[in-house]
């Protein structure tokens, strides 16, 4: 759906990963381009381990099902930069009663600017066409048992919400504001299950109030960093390498 192909990183400087790592461990600000760089890396290896270890195309895989262990995986490497995040869940953060999902909000200082983040790696599992169509709604007496996934209600939202929403399937990560947490939020609390709107097209919040609700999330991680080392599924700091040097 929206013949979105992920960013593919083939040549990652790891010297400038090792210093983007150096300077969030010490407290430096980052630039905007050191950011954008450290965070497609960071959702682009994510999705190379889920790959690898499902032995699948990283170029084709959906990601089915491994939202926690992604969180998990970017938030074991975010306690080895000292980086405060949130583990967010969305039945948690938004309602008990909508498609469960896992993902991270993080915060970063930007030349002297305070920015938030949305992380979601295997957002792509929620827009395969075959799980988008209105004949996926299960509507008995007036109450929804079942909806479809949420490239459906992508499908109808305005182009600047398509546009964001395209950004984070490319990206795996997009920058939280008013504009994108409502996007994000909106997609997830049309899900909801129950008695609700005719086929839940006019169930939405405020952004604010998801960026609340975000912020305060605390989900349990699925697994520790050496659980995930024994899997092969952990993200490793290179910083050490380059401890007593940084190159601004």
């Amino acid at each position: 759906m929206f013949d979105i192909k992920i960013n593919i990183m083939d040549n990652v400087d790891m010297d400038i990963i090792s210093n983007i790592e150096y300077k969030l461990l010490n407290g430096f600000d980052l630039t905007q381009n050191e950011l954008d760089y450290f965070l497609n890396y960071v959702a682009y290896q994510t999705r190379v381990l889920l790959s690898f270890k499902k032995n699948k195309n990283i170029e084709d895989y959906n990601f089915n099902f491994m939202c926690d262990t992604a969180q998990s995986i970017i938030a074991r490497y975010f306690d080895e930069l000292g980086l405060v995040y949130n583990a967010v869940q969305t039945q948690d953060a938004i309602s008990k009663d909508i498609l469960g999902h896992s993902f991270i909000v993080c915060s970063f200082m930007v030349d002297g600017l305070d920015k938030s983040y949305i992380i979601d790696p295997t957002f792509n599992q929620f827009f395969d066409i075959d799980r988008c169509k209105e004949s996926e709604f299960k509507v008995i007496n007036n109450n929804v048992l079942k909806t479809p996934d949420l490239g459906y209600f992508a499908l109808k939202s305005n182009e600047n919400s398509q546009n964001s929403i395209k950004k984070l399937l490319k990206r795996g990560y997009i920058k939280l504001n008013e504009e994108t947490a409502k996007i994000y939020g909106d997609l997830f609390y049309k899900t909801k299950l129950g008695s609700v709107n005719y086929f839940n097209s006019n169930l939405e919040m405020p952004g604010n109030i998801y960026i609340k609700s975000f912020l305060k999330a605390n989900s349990k991680l699925t697994y520790t960093l050496d659980e995930l080392r024994e899997m092969g599924l952990s993200l490793e700091t290179c910083y050490k390498d380059k401890k007593n040097s940084i190159n601004f």
